[in-house]
């Protein structure tokens, strides 16, 4: 006799798989909620002090006590701010529309140097700033607002990265220099006839530059030449040829890491041999060393990696961005977006990097951003329940008038007006009182021969009126070029029609898609040539409007 299975009667299946749990192993994460996007992010060198910057060029100065970050400051800078430093007491920033700006910790600012062209990156040297611009220039700058040496140092630069003393600057086409006190000690020249771009720059603590590139390939669908040179002085003495391209590299006593787009960790010995630790499936964002252990910022995660393989992890809201340690490596903060305009802010996190790690279901690792975030909701009861706690503070005659309910009509109206007449200064103009009277009966009546639906539509069509922002990009120009055949441009978004004051986001695309600025005001470096960008602005309902500004060079 054929027996059935209970689980597949009446067209049901059931499953009897058990959903197996794994665990990691992680540290505890302390939230810190911010308002919007997080643009740039630094903690000081004790450790003792965080800040970071959010949109329309505002900056918050925390103090870090009992794993809590509590704001002491909020400054406003000019525009959207790229980076931040802080030292002594003392905050550096770098904004897209003017340059450098000094503020002191009580949020006074202190000095400006002016790029001409605002900032794009920032890095710390014992004795100046370098300062990125927009239009890739670099400029030295000493930590009382003066020019350090002739500035700019450089032009036409893509990358710069701080390698102790030294500051590497990689050229657009491939040129990589080597500066140190603003004159030029070395050069690696250019590769290859198609050129090629640097990917990642730094240097073991031995001095030995390692410098990541890609060269282009010489025929559509070859494979492009990826490789790590290993330069001592102006020498090079090896290279590693790389099945992915080198995006990020952290040194330490104990070794040099290495971060692919590939996932891979790598590690590079005292005798520049180079072996891969562990693949954590998604491109390295940034690695950062601590000790014995780096820290990888990957996709949404944050991961402990030491000789062994994976430490520990830690789950992100966003993907993580921006990852600073103290120079103890006692204390880390990082932050991220998840590119969603429909979700809530993404937090800062911060880990005590003396904590040990502890297991954990690998579905929890992120309880701690979810928790920070979440929006406590009312049950239906206490949403239609009865609240008579208000009464109780009322007078018997108050809540017998509440009680009541009040019907007031047509004649009552009237009549409430006419008190209010007669309380008007009878000095004023009696005629102007007339006037006023007659336009409200006027008004009255013809609400009045109105039905029900009617009179709800008249009443409710002006609240439900949003009259939307309207994107204006400015005019077209027609400009001439400087005798390079450049010149920089004024983006400006500011005449946007807004009367309601919504704008909550702004956007410069130019042709190819990418996106430049989110501030209203950008400056660009153009060819002689036709250019096209986009201003986008979005309402705080989340609609956008947008508009184009053509500018031709000639």
């Amino acid at each position: 006799m054929l027996e059935l299975n209970p689980a597949l009667c009446c067209g049901e299946v059931f499953s009897n798989e058990i959903c197996e749990v794994v665990m990691v192993k992680t540290l505890t994460c302390y939230p810190t909620a911010v308002d919007s996007r997080v643009f740039a992010l630094s903690m000081s060198s004790v450790g003792d002090e965080v800040a970071w910057s959010e949109v329309d060029g505002v900056v918050k100065l925390a103090k870090l006590s009992d794993n809590n970050l509590n704001i002491i400051t909020t400054i406003k800078g000019p525009s959207q701010v790229n980076g931040i430093i802080l030292r002594g007491d003392s905050l550096y920033i770098i904004d897209e529309m003017e340059g450098l700006h000094c503020f002191g910790y009580d949020g006074r600012l202190q000095w400006t140097y002016e790029t001409g062209a605002g900032g794009r990156k920032l890095l710390r040297f014992d004795q100046y700033l370098a300062v990125l611009d927009s239009i890739g220039r670099v400029h030295l700058v000493s930590y009382s607002g003066n020019d350090y040496c002739q500035n700019p140092v450089q032009s036409n630069c893509a990358l710069i990265v701080a390698a102790g003393k030294k500051l590497l600057v990689a050229s657009e086409d491939g040129i990589v220099r080597c500066l140190i006190e603003g004159k030029e000690t070395w050069t690696r020249p250019g590769r290859g006839d198609l050129g090629e771009s640097i990917t990642a720059m730094s240097h073991t603590l031995q001095g030995i530059v390692m410098i990541g590139r890609e060269g282009y390939a010489i025929v559509a669908g070859d494979e492009e030449a990826l490789e790590m040179e290993l330069w001592s002085g102006d020498k090079l003495i090896q290279r590693h040829d790389l099945r992915a391209r080198l995006t990020s590299i952290a040194s330490s006593e104990d070794g040099t890491w290495c971060g692919f787009d590939n996932g891979d960790v790598g590690k590079l010995s005292h005798s520049n041999e180079l072996s891969i630790i562990t693949n954590l499936q998604f491109p390295i964002r940034s690695l950062t060393a601590c000790g014995d252990t780096v820290i990888a910022a990957c996709w949404f995660y944050l991961y402990g990696v030491d000789d062994g393989g994976i430490k520990w992890q830690i789950e992100h809201q966003g993907m993580t961005d921006f990852v600073c340690t103290d120079t103890k490596n006692n204390f880390l903060v990082f932050a991220g977006e998840d590119q969603n305009d429909w979700t809530s802010e993404e937090p800062i996190g911060l880990i005590n990097l003396n904590e040990e790690a502890y297991e954990i279901d690998k579905s929890d690792i992120g309880l701690w951003y979810q928790e920070q975030s979440s929006v406590p909701q009312l049950t239906a009861e206490e949403i239609y329940r009865v609240d008579d706690s208000v009464a109780q503070l009322l007078t018997k005659e108050e809540r017998r008038k509440m009680d009541d309910g009040v019907e007031i009509g047509f004649d009552g109206l009237m009549e409430d007006l006419e008190h209010v007449v007669e309380k008007i200064d009878p000095v004023q103009d009696e005629t102007e009182i007339v006037q006023l009277v007659d336009e409200f009966e006027d008004n009255l009546q013809s609400m009045a021969m109105l039905d029900e639906n009617e009179l709800l539509g008249e009443l409710g069509q002006t609240i439900n009126e949003i009259i939307q922002p309207q994107a204006n990009a400015g005019d077209d120009k027609v400009i001439s070029a400087t005798k390079d055949g450049t010149v920089v441009v004024l983006l400006d978004g500011s005449n946007s029609f807004d009367p309601q004051n919504r704008i909550a986001n702004w956007s410069w695309i130019e042709s190819s898609g990418r996106e430049i600025s989110t501030s209203s005001k950008v400056k660009v470096k153009l060819s002689i040539g036709r250019h096209s960008f986009e201003l986008r602005v979005q309402s705080g309902e989340g609609n956008w409007t947008s508009d184009v500004v053509s500018v031709i060079i000639e």
